[in-house]
């Protein structure tokens, strides 16, 4: 769909900077001469004026048509529409200055770590440490100032859900589900500024246990880590709680399967018994509980690769004997594949390069361990710091380019377009030639 944004005052014989007032005159002049009581022929010109007028009416859909077109106005309704909110640029655009910027700490973290872990330079590791807390400043910043906003109500769609003839009930129940919004607004902020806190806690132990300041043992210094896995759990918990209640867990007979809900505990507490299983064998490592490995302590990280592995190979198996109109999704499979190939490459060369250095082989620098990481956060700082921002302040600003010419008169398209009966030079410079002859 062209990204036409004239074509809906075109239909209503307006200009792009007429008012509210103008588009429903033009609209209600229009509507009278092509209304099919009237002009039985022109049903389809009354649903065009109509469908002009529904858009052109409402400021938010004008604004968005404004920049995308219809189709901006299309997907506002969409998983993607958030996009097309004229109001999202300045939030977009704070969001990839955030990001931007703590993809930037991040890169000089790592090679503050590399040059402090390959004996480069002798700082404290609270030196290395600062770009992260800078990071975690930012957040604890952005969290505090989402805390002084109030939720907001939306009103118009729980008056749909909540008919009631009496405005008191009415009023009533919707100043509970206020009070309601207010105390999960709450809750998110509380639990978001715990997990910063905590995280920055956990950081706080590291460091001082790596510069020698205390001796606590790594289980000790994990607490911080162990508090936030188990404030994890409890959505794990209630997910896995309302799987129980659905078809997810009968089978064919329609009758509650062990198998199934073994397998649904599986897929909802995977990525946290994954986390949990690997902070576990690395406190117990460092607190030489066991002696064994680091790439041994790393075999939970070995298990996501397999599980990955093992789903495309099952997709692949399953696409291969289904019909030709599976041929995309086997595109997809293969796509998908490709990528876990490279990036599975990348992930594992680099925990098995510091599974060897933290088992003593110190020829292998920590700053060449960390190259693929250098490149991806390179790519992402790219992404988020010039193309992704351009692409979207662009895609919002062709419609833009048009508001120049918004007062310039339209073209009736019964006017002909009329060439040289003659092929070769133009008329002029024919009667010039003449002339001059």
């Amino acid at each position: 769909m062209e990204r036409d944004t004239n074509a809906l005052y075109v239909t209503l014989g307006v200009q792009r900077n007429a008012t509210e007032e103008e588009i429903k005159k033009a609209y209600r002049r229009l509507a009278l001469r092509f209304h099919p009581d009237k002009n039985p022929n022109a049903a389809e010109q009354f649903k065009a004026i109509t469908h002009a007028y529904e858009i052109l009416s409402d400021p938010k859909k004008r604004s968005v048509y404004d920049k995308y077109g219809e189709m901006g106005v299309n997907m506002m309704d969409s998983v993607a529409g958030f996009l097309f909110d004229p109001d999202i640029e300045g939030p977009l655009c704070f969001f990839f200055t955030i990001i931007s910027i703590s993809i930037i700490l991040l890169i000089l973290f790592f090679t503050f770590l590399s040059i402090r872990v390959d004996g480069k330079v002798s700082w404290s590791l609270g030196v290395v440490f600062i770009p992260i807390w800078i990071v975690d400043l930012v957040a604890f910043s952005v969290l505090v100032a989402q805390t002084k906003k109030e939720p907001t109500d939306d009103d118009e769609n729980y008056e749909e859900e909540f008919e009631v003839d009496d405005p008191g009930i009415r009023e009533q129940a919707r100043e509970k589900r206020r009070q309601q919004q207010r105390r999960l607004h709450r809750i998110r902020n509380f639990l978001a500024i715990a997990y910063v806190l905590l995280i920055f806690t956990f950081q706080i132990l590291i460091v001082l246990r790596a510069d020698r300041v205390i001796t606590w043992s790594a289980a000790i210094v994990f607490i911080p880590y162990f508090i936030i896995e188990t404030i994890n759990m409890y959505p794990n918990i209630i997910e896995y709680m309302v799987i129980l209640k659905t078809s997810r867990i009968y089978d064919n007979n329609g009758s509650p399967s062990l198998k199934l809900k073994i397998k649904m505990f599986f897929e909802t507490f995977w990525w946290l018994l994954i986390r949990v299983t690997l902070a576990i064998l690395i406190v117990l490592r460092i607190d030489k509980v066991i002696t064994v490995s680091w790439g041994i302590v790393f075999f939970p990280l070995y298990l996501i690769g397999l599980r990955y592995a093992l789903w495309i190979l099952w997709q692949w198996l399953a696409l291969r004997k289904a019909e030709s109109l599976q041929n995309r999704l086997k595109v997809d499979v293969i796509v998908s594949a490709i990528a876990f190939g490279i990036v599975g490459t990348l992930s594992y060369t680099v925990i098995g390069l510091l599974a060897s250095r933290l088992d003593g082989n110190i020829r292998i620098k920590l700053s060449s361990i960390l190259i693929p990481v250098f490149i991806v956060l390179s790519l992402l700082f790219c992404c988020t710091g010039c193309c992704l921002p351009l692409v979207f302040l662009n895609w919002g600003g062709i419609g833009d380019d048009l508001e120049g010419s918004a007062e310039t008169s339209l073209i009736s398209p019964d006017k002909r377009i009329t060439y040289p009966t003659i092929a070769g030079p133009s008329s002029s410079f024919a009667r010039n030639s003449n002339d001059t002859m």
